[in-house]
C-alpha cells in the first residue's frame, strides 16, 4: 500500500480509536487510497485510508472511550455516512464471499482485492477500529441510542 499525507487541516485524532460493529457494511465508490500518519495530541497513528461515495452500515454500534474511565456506546439501525466519505481505520475485519477479510496498514493487502472495485461492495460480519471519518451528511435510523457507563 503507497504512504499517503494526512489531508491539510486534519484534526488531531484520539489515540484509541472507536470499536464499530455491523451485520453488513456497504461500501459505494470504494477506493482504498493507502496509508496514513494521523496526528495525535501525543504523536501518530497509523490508519488505512478509504475513500467512497457513501457508506452504509447495518446495526451499528460504536463503542469510544470516555470520561473518568467510562464507555460512550452509541447504536442505530441503519448508519449511513455521505458526501465525499473518508474512513480512516487501524483494523478492518468483515466477510465477503464467505471469505474473512483482515485489513490494516501492518498487513499487506491480501491477494485478489482490488484498491477500486467496481460497484458497491458488501461485508458482512464487520469489526472496524475507527481512527476518524469523515463526509458530508451522516444519517441514523431510525433513531440513534447514546449510553455511557
Amino acid at each position: 500500500m503507497p504512504r499517503i499525507p494526512a489531508e491539510p487541516g486534519q484534526p488531531l485524532v484520539a489515540k484509541s480509536p472507536v470499536h464499530l460493529t455491523g451485520s453488513t457494511m456497504t461500501m459505494t465508490g470504494l477506493r482504498i487510497e493507502g496509508i496514513v500518519e494521523l496526528p495525535t495530541a501525543g504523536g501518530t497513528l497509523r490508519a488505512l485510508k478509504f475513500s467512497m461515495d457513501r457508506v452504509m452500515t447495518d446495526d451499528a454500534r460504536l463503542r469510544a472511550p470516555g470520561p473518568a474511565g467510562r464507555t460512550v456506546r452509541v447504536a442505530t439501525d441503519q448508519l449511513t455516512l455521505s458526501g465525499e466519505v473518508a474512513v480512516y481505520a487501524t483494523r478492518f475485519v468483515g466477510r465477503i464471499l464467505g471469505v474473512t477479510i483482515t485489513l490494516s496498514p501492518d498487513l499487506p493487502l491480501p491477494p485478489g482485492i482490488a484498491t477500486t472495485p467496481p460497484g458497491p461492495v458488501t461485508f458482512s460480519g464487520v469489526a472496524v477500529d475507527l481512527a476518524f471519518l469523515d463526509g458530508r451528511s451522516l444519517t441514523a435510523r431510525p433513531a440513534l441510542k447514546l449510553s455511557v457507563n
